[in-house]
C-alpha cells in the first residue's frame, strides 16, 4: 500500500478527499490529516508517506515552504499541490520544487484519481532509480571498475594509473528490442560478464562490462588504433548473440583521449543505440550520426507532396510509397522525432486526398487525427511504424473496396435520393431522365434491372407507404392525405390503393385504430 497524507486549512476539503475515493482500490492507505504546515511536518516525521496531498497556503508552512523542508528528510515523497488559486509564479514554483502536479479547486474526481495515479508512477519510478543505484554498488569491490563507472555517469574522480591505460577509450551499448532480455540470460550474471570481456582481453585491450537495467555497457581501452577493436566488437556480438538467441543492437560512442570524455562517450553511445534499435540496424555510430543530414527531410515532403499531386495517382499503391519514405528514413539515419514528422505527413496527405476524391471523412473510418498521431509517437522502431502504417493503409483501403458503387449503382442511389424527396409532385420518366442527362429508356431498364420494379411502381410503393402511415398516426381527412402524397383525384388514389392493400383507406384506418385502442387496453 503507498502512504497518503492529505494536508489543508479546510476540514470540508480534507473530508471529501477522504470519502471522496475509495483509496484501497487504488492500493493507497491515508495515514493522517492537518489542517497547518507545521502539524503536517510533524506528521511527515511521523508516518514518512510516500505522497502528499498538500494545500498552497496554509497557517504556518505553506505548501511549498513545506515540499522545500521536508525535502531535506524524505527526497523520495511525492508531492501534489492544490489551491484555490491559478498564478503562475505559484505553478512555476510547485514545478521548481519537483511537485508532480498544480491542481486547482474546486478538484473533479477523474482528476484527484488521475493525479494520484501519476504520483504513484513517479514514486516507482523513484525506487527503481534507487534499486538501480543499489546494484551498481556491488562493483565496489573492483575499485577500478567503479571509477570507471563513476566517471561515465558524470562524478569528477582522480586516477592517474588508469588515465595512463586510458589514453583512448570508446564506450559502447548493446541490447535488444525486448527490455526485459537480461533478465533471461541462462549464465551466471559474473561469468557472463567475464566471458564477454575475452575478444576485448586476448586482444590486449583494458574493458570494463556493466550490466544495466536495460543493456550492456562496455568501456574498453583503444591505444592501438587498429582495425582489431572492430573485431573484438563483433566476435562480442556474436558471442551475446549465441547467449541470447538474438541479433543485439550496439551503439558506440566516439573515440577520445583519456577518461576526461567517458561521460560524454556514455552518452553518445546510448545516443546511438537507441537510433540502431529504431533503425533496426546491428552497428550504429555516433561519428554517422555526427554526419547525417540535419534537415527535417525537405525533399521527402516535396516528393510526397509530388506523389499525391500525380494525375495518375493510385491509393491503391500507396504500399510503394510507404516504403520510399521508410527507406529514406533508414538510408539518412533520420532521428525518431524527424522520421515520424514525415510519416505523419503522409498520413495527413491519405486524409486529404480521401476527403477531396471520395468525400469521405477518414476520421470516422480510422481515428482522429490527434489519435494517429499518438499512436506513432508511441512506436519504438521503423519496422514497428512500417506495419502500423500498413495497417492502417489497409483498413482505409478496404473500407473503399466495400463500400465501392459502379456507375449504375451511384445513379440508381441517387435517383432513389431524389424520389425521396418529391414522390409526393407529378413525376415522369422523362422528367427524371433529363435530371440526371440519360435517355428515358436507359433509366427505366437499369431501375428495373437494379430494383426489381419499375420506376413508378417504385413510386407507388412510396406513396402508399406514406398514406398508411398517416393513416394509422394523423387525424388528416382522407383527401388531405391524398393530396400529401401525389394523388390529385381522391377517387383514383382510393383504387390504387384498395389494389395494394386490399382494403379502402378508410377500413385500413379504422381496423388498425381499433388495434391500437385494444393495445392500449392491454398495457
Amino acid at each position: 500500500m503507498y502512504k497518503l497524507l492529505i494536508v489543508d486549512d479546510e476540514k470540508v476539503v480534507i473530508d471529501g478527499l477522504v470519502s471522496a475515493v475509495d483509496w484501497e482500490d487504488y492500493q493507497v492507505e491515508i495515514v493522517g490529516t492537518a489542517l497547518n504546515g507545521n502539524a503536517a511536518y510533524q506528521l511527515i516525521e511521523e508516518t514518512e508517506p510516500d505522497i502528499v496531498l498538500a494545500d498552497i497556503r496554509m497557517p504556518g508552512l505553506n505548501g511549498l515552504d513545506l515540499i522545500q523542508k521536508v525535502k531535506n528528510i524524505l527526497p523520495d515523497t511525492v508531492f501534489i499541490i492544490i489551491s484555490g488559486y491559478t498564478e503562475f509564479d505559484y505553478a512555476k514554483r510547485a514545478i521548481e520544487l519537483e511537485a508532480v502536479d498544480y491542481l486547482t479547486k474546486p478538484i473533479e474526481f477523474d482528476e484527484i484519481i488521475q493525479t494520484v495515479e501519476k504520483a504513484i508512477n513517479k514514486y516507482e519510478k523513484i525506487q527503481a532509480e534507487k534499486n538501480n543505484n543499489d546494484k551498481i554498488q556491488k562493483y565496489q569491490v573492483e575499485l577500478e571498475e567503479k571509477y570507471i563507472l563513476d566517471s561515465m555517469l558524470g562524478r569528477q574522480l582522480d586516477s592517474q594509473k588508469l588515465a595512463a591505460e586510458f589514453k583512448k577509450c570508446t564506450v559502447f551499448v548493446a541490447g535488444l528490442k525486448s527490455l526485459k532480455w537480461l533478465t533471461n540470460l541462462t549464465s551466471n550474471g559474473q561469468d557472463f560478464i567475464e566471458h564477454l570481456k575475452i575478444p576485448f582481453v586476448k586482444r590486449g585491450y583494458r574493458a570494463f562490462i556493466y550490466l544495466m537495467e536495460e543493456y550492456l555497457v562496455v568501456v574498453y581501452a583503444n591505444n592501438q588504433q587498429n582495425q582489431e577493436s572492430n573485431a573484438a566488437m563483433i566476435e562480442f556480438s556474436n558471442i551475446l548473440q549465441h547467449e541470447v538467441k538474438d541479433i543485439p543492437i550496439i551503439g558506440i560512442s566516439n573515440t577520445y583521449g583519456g577518461l576526461s570524455n567517458i561521460n560524454k562517450s556514455y552518452k553518445e553511445a546510448i545516443e546511438a543505440f537507441h537510433i540502431g534499435l529504431y533503425l533496426n540496424q546491428s552497428f550504429t555510430s555516433y561519428t554517422d550520426l555526427e554526419k547525417m543530414d540535419q534537415n527535417v527531410g525537405t525533399d521527402m515532403i516535396e516528393i510526397i507532396d509530388h506523389y499525391f499531386q500525380k494525375q495518375d495517382f493510385d491509393i491503391y499503391a500507396i504500399t510503394q510509397i510507404i516504403n520510399d519514405l521508410l527507406h529514406y528514413c533508414t538510408e539518412r539515419m533520420l532521428t525518431p522525432v524527424k522520421s515520424k514528422y514525415l510519416c505523419f505527413k503522409l498520413i495527413n496527405n491519405v486524409f486529404e486526398y480521401v476527403q477531396k476524391e471520395f468525400d469521405l471523412n477518414v476520421e470516422s473510418i480510422l481515428e482522429e487525427k490527434y489519435v494517429i498521431y499518438k499512436q506513432l509517437n508511441q512506436l519504438r522502431s521503423l519496422e514497428e511504424i512500417r506495419e502500423w502504417l500498413i495497417s492502417k493503409i489497409s483498413k482505409l483501403l478496404d473500407y473503399l473496396n466495400d463500400n465501392q458503387m459502379s456507375y449504375k449503382d451511384k445513379l440508381i442511389f441517387d435517383v432513389k435520393d431524389y424520389l425521396k424527396d418529391n414522390y409526393c409532385k407529378i413525376i415522369s420518366l422523362d422528367d427524371v431522365a433529363d435530371l440526371f442527362h440519360i435517355s428515358p429508356a436507359y433509366l427505366s431498364s437499369v431501375f428495373s434491372k437494379k430494383v426489381g420494379v419499375t420506376m413508378f411502381e417504385y413510386i407507388i410503393n412510396m406513396r402508399i407507404n406514406k398514406s398508411k402511415e398517416l393513416l394509422r398516426t394523423t387525424n388528416y381527412k382522407i383527401s388531405e392525405i391524398c393530396d400529401q402524397v401525389g394523388y390529385e383525384n381522391q377517387r383514383y388514389f382510393n383504387q390504387v390503393f384498395k389494389k395494394h392493400v386490399g382494403t379502402t383507406p378508410g377500413k385500413y384506418r379504422s381496423k388498425h385504430l381499433i388495434k391500437q385502442e385494444v393495445n392500449t387496453t392491454l398495457n
